[in-house]
């Protein structure tokens, strides 16, 4: 059985003779993002929770951050790791993003910052929450870990944040790295003067990432598929203890010159891939509406459509077991186990002591039903599949 795999970063023989050969691709890169977001300092960093943690580290403040519980939890561990609080605020009825208005009833003195998490490539609405922002005098951060390719009223993302962090693969399609944007030079300083005590990626975690990067874009064949599994299991056997989430420390490492390069040597590619995911993201969601299935949309902004979310009448749990079963691999929020799923953030035990929040009925109703369907590598014909499994799996009753 072939499998419709979640996500291909398309990574190819040739694009690691690219990769390796590719050469002055961190000024490019630093240059493309300047242009991108507007900002004028560009940090690369190894990964977008890096980038996060460097932010909030960069800024010289200690408080409440208000935030989006519809996320994985990885996006949210930089902020605790850093020394701070979260406060989980509501999210809005059509796109899932954070509620704006939340925000605004329940800032406080302690209150530092607003993260805007772009869910599943749907921006946030960047507009008002710049505008809180400025009235409450908070720092805002864009967690562009999603939302590359996405607009807000015509605007790309990245450019409302005070700091704006983005990764290096999703939508970028390389094989690790993040990206630190602002315009604020005593912040820049900051962030680069700490990441300069980090230790360099080790070279077994980087080809480690290239083998696991060359496999995944091959995984329709089932040999392929069998020996990426293996890997990914060994790897996640590795890392299980609790360490991986208390002791940050192992995420804060330099970036890797391959992980710049595998972007580089691939920018002319890069939206031509993700304006692919567009259309079939569309294609999909017209195809569910039709069927009565709720998916996110918005009428201010242009998603990019990093990962697809609906919900149904059925538990999230169950269903993405059975369409993995089917050959359609659906996930939740965060990749854990077999069943991708995510318990609700708020019953986790790491942020037990670490948040505040009330009133989150929105999140509440959508959490325990949310699915995500993969998009990267679908066409015509994967899209057909994806609704006949959900209809032979859920009878048609939606």
């Amino acid at each position: 059985m072939q499998m419709i795999q979640y996500y291909s970063p398309h990574f190819g023989v040739i694009d690691l003779l690219k990769t390796v050969f590719f050469r002055n691709s961190e000024e490019k890169l630093c240059d493309y993002f300047r242009i991108l977001t507007g900002k004028k300092y560009v940090l690369i960093t190894s990964s977008c929770r890096s980038a996060l943690y460097l932010a909030y580290k960069a800024i010289g403040k200690k408080g409440i951050v208000h935030t989006s519980p519809l996320t994985c939890k990885i996006a949210l561990l930089p902020i605790i790791a850093s020394g701070n609080q979260i406060y989980f605020n509501d999210i809005k009825n059509d796109d899932w993003t954070i509620n704006p208005s939340t925000i605004s009833l329940t800032i406080s003195e302690e209150s530092i910052a607003i993260q805007a998490i772009h869910f599943g490539g749907f921006p946030c609405d960047m507009p008002s929450l710049r505008e809180i922002a400025d009235a409450h005098n908070l720092i805002l951060i864009e967690d562009c870990a999603q939302g590359f390719g996405a607009f807000n009223s015509g605007i790309a993302t990245g450019r409302f944040g005070d700091i704006s962090c983005f990764t290096l693969t999703k939508n970028l399609y390389g094989i690790g790295g993040g990206v630190f944007v602002t315009n604020n030079e005593e912040w820049y300083i900051h962030a680069k003067n700490i990441q300069s005590i980090f230790k360099r990626e080790t070279n077994i975690k980087v080809i480690y990432r290239i083998i696991q990067a060359l496999l995944s874009s091959f995984r329709k064949y089932e040999p392929v598929n069998c020996i990426y599994n293996i890997l990914k299991k060994v790897n996640r056997n590795k890392h299980q203890s609790y360490d991986l989430y208390y002791n940050f420390s192992i995420f804060l490492t330099k970036p890797s010159k391959l992980y710049i390069s595998s972007v580089c040597s691939r920018l002319n590619k890069i939206q031509e891939l993700v304006n692919k995911r567009k259309i079939i993201g569309m294609s999909l969601a017209q195809a569910l509406s039709n069927l009565g299935v709720v998916i996110s949309y918005s009428t201010s902004s242009s998603s990019s459509y990093t990962k697809f979310f609906c919900t149904t009448q059925n538990k999230s749990k169950n269903l993405i077991q059975s369409l993995n079963k089917a050959g359609i691999e659906a996930m939740h929020l965060e990749h854990k186990d077999k069943a991708y799923y995510q318990e609700k953030l708020i019953y986790d035990p790491l942020f037990t002591n670490h948040i505040i929040y009330k009133d989150l009925d929105v999140y509440d109703k959508i959490h325990d039903n949310l699915i995500s369907l993969p998009l990267n590598d679908c066409d015509v014909s994967s899209i057909d599949k994806i609704i006949r499994v959900l209809k032979d799996i859920i009878g048609n009753k939606w």
